[in-house]
């Protein structure tokens, strides 16, 4: 559960949801939940406890296809490397939330522009001055406008060249003057100092850097003694974040307006469900936070018990990680609907989307809470927590798969393991320097749109396929059926082999068809960058190809008909981990464990002699 609800609940559905329509995101949200999301996650999860393997060794079921598994590690790499920097972005928040005022109030901060304003000069129409050089820029508005129906993107705003108040003004000039809430600037210019776009990196932000080595650090020293240890930590970290989002909601019901916000979330723009984009944003944000394609879920399960009850396991987890999403929505729109009733502007147009919309609205929200700064705080580390879930089990997914692999072929790496995570640790810090550039937001954006984007639904689908119409689904059906002692509902296998391939795939063509570019607010990336971000999705789908091709040529005789036949079959090595379990499940036993049948008879007969041995020692 700790791995399935992180930010992709608390920050990027909000986000996505705001820029694709609010109601009308729900609608495809919900549909491929049902009939995408969880069936491919019902299949992983009975794919990785019965193997008890990560997600490369588990494709011994058809060999041809072991890269797909090597490019679900890929895809959680490009994952790993981006995603700690949101961590990094909430280190940056959360040690921020001691200083008093809270640097996202006010507009008399060193990164504040003419353009700043914050809410006591909106709603008691005083005067909110900032000066910068020689001039002094001076915004006002009052009751009476707001009544006259004077908006905030109509407002006046009078340069002057002299003073206010006792002292003279020289001359005036008047233009109009896009107003900026004091958190939107703190996040863009005091946080970010974001430049123009991706063609301008900039020089790299300090402060950033060191917030994404200190991620790194906790990261390696969470996950060090491996997932089982790791899911101790878990026990508080997916339980935390209710309190903190239910206080935020109650704070937020509670503003002026926050009903027009919860109203626009949930009711749909009916005319942009014609708009693939949608459709691809909902089918992605599922996927990435239920985790399906990513091959955590296989690495996850891999620790299950053999008879473990994962049926249960998934609905619970997918029902409790859709809720959290539509719930986190119900916060952050309720403070969008006051942010937009407080500064007179429709909700669409009263902050900027993309990935930092939840570093504007919430802060927007906790400074109006009672003791703003233990609440910030609070939320910061609540966020902290939720990352910090996802970021374990998806660089554990990458290790896992690499020292199972390595382990098959040179056993004993796996006393190394501590050594593999701070390698892999180190690359992956050094890898991210990049995106704590000023230009580093539109990087992080670009591996969020491309890396995380159409790569895992395709991967998802390739798998899917594979294991329907390769492996068969009556077959894996047997193989969960051993494991959880019934056979789940035909439902499943209708969703394999039909429901699930039919509405990924026809998401996927759409979103080709109506193909738009990377857009980060109101930036959209150059077609350069475009090529870049598809280089990375392409990573991933040659890997698939690459693979198959070299298992073929590698394939000792036969012709290329045959070869192909040979590859689709299980190899031997196919089934569960334990002999015990392969007998349970009707498969032949492996060589180099001991057989349980006469394990068992062996326990039986030291059994038999203790016994004899204390009856002995009594008399």
């Amino acid at each position: 559960m700790g791995y399935s609800i992180g930010l992709g609940n608390v920050w990027r559905f909000p986000y996505l949801c705001y820029q694709n329509g609010g109601g009308a995101f729900l609608i495809p949200y919900c549909i491929t939940l049902a009939v995408a999301a969880i069936p491919v996650m019902f299949l992983e999860v009975s794919f990785g406890q019965f193997t008890s393997l990560g997600c490369i060794s588990c494709w011994n079921i058809t060999p041809l296809f072991k890269g797909v598994g090597i490019a679900m590690a890929l895809v959680s790499a490009y994952f790993c490397m981006y995603y700690n920097l949101i961590i990094a972005y909430t280190l940056h928040y959360m040690f921020s939330s001691f200083s008093n005022p809270l640097p996202w109030v006010g507009c008399n901060h060193t990164w504040n522009t003419e353009n700043c304003y914050e809410r006591p000069s909106i709603s008691e129409g005083i005067f909110n001055l900032n000066t910068t050089g020689n001039s002094s820029v001076m915004s006002m508005t009052t009751p009476a406008m707001e009544t006259e129906g004077t908006t905030m993107a109509n407002l006046v705003t009078y340069v002057v060249n002299g003073t206010l108040g006792n002292e003279t003004f020289l001359n005036s000039t008047m233009e109009p003057m896009k107003r900026v809430r004091a958190s939107e600037e703190y996040w863009l210019h005091g946080v970010l100092d974001a430049t123009d776009g991706l063609h301008d990196l900039g020089y790299i932000r300090w402060q950033l850097l060191l917030f994404l080595l200190a991620a790194w650090m906790l990261v390696y020293f969470c996950i060090i003694k491996g997932v089982k240890s790791s899911g101790k930590v878990v026990y508080f970290t997916a339980t935390f974040p209710y309190l903190v989002l239910f206080v935020l909601f109650i704070r937020g019901v509670t503003l002026p307006g926050s009903a027009d916000g919860i109203l626009w979330f949930i009711r749909p723009q009916w005319h942009k469900l014609k708009s693939a984009n949608v459709w691809k944003s909902a089918a992605n944000q599922v996927f990435i936070s239920f985790g399906a394609g990513w091959g955590g879920i296989h690495t996850l399960a891999s620790y299950n018990k053999f008879h473990n009850n994962c049926y249960r396991d998934v609905l619970l987890v997918s029902i409790s990680c859709a809720m959290t999403s539509i719930f986190a929505g119900f916060v952050i729109f309720s403070v969008i609907g006051f942010m937009a009733h407080d500064s007179n502007l429709k909700i669409e147009d009263v902050v900027a989307g993309g990935p930092g919309l939840a570093f504007i609205a919430y802060p927007e929200a906790i400074s109006r809470i009672w003791c703003p700064q233990l609440w910030a705080f609070l939320f910061f580390f609540m966020l902290l927590t939720l990352g910090l879930d996802s970021q374990f089990v998806t660089l554990e997914t990458l290790i896992t798969a690499v020292i199972d692999e390595i382990d098959a072929h040179k056993p004993g790496v796996r006393r190394y393991k501590q050594w593999v995570i701070l390698v892999t640790c180190l690359i992956m810090a050094l890898l991210g320097l990049p995106m704590v550039t000023q230009g580093g937001i539109y990087v992080m954006t670009l591996f969020d749109w491309y890396s995380a984007g159409f790569s895992p639904m395709l991967l998802a689908l390739i798998e899917i396929l594979i294991i329907s119409y390769a492996y068969g689904t009556k077959r894996f059906m047997q193989d969960v059926h051993s494991m959880l002692g019934f056979t789940p509902s035909s439902y499943w296998r209708y969703c394999w082999m039909a429901i699930t391939p039919l509405v990924v795939g026809v998401i996927i063509i759409f979103s080709f068809v109506d193909y738009s570019a990377a857009t980060m607010g109101s930036y959209t990336y150059p077609p350069w960058a475009e090529g870049i971000g598809w280089t990375l999705t392409m990573t991933s789908i040659l890997t698939v190809i690459v693979y198959a091709i070299i298992y073929l040529i590698k394939v000792p005789s036969g012709s290329l008909t045959q070869r192909l036949r040979q590859s689709l079959k299980p190899s031997s090595a196919w089934g569960p981990a334990l002999n015990e379990n392969r007998i349970t499940a009707g498969y032949a036993i492996l060589a180099g464990q001991s057989d349980p049948s006469l394990a068992d008879e062996e326990k039986t007969k030291e059994t038999k002699e203790q016994i004899a041995l204390n009856t002995m020692n009594k008399v």
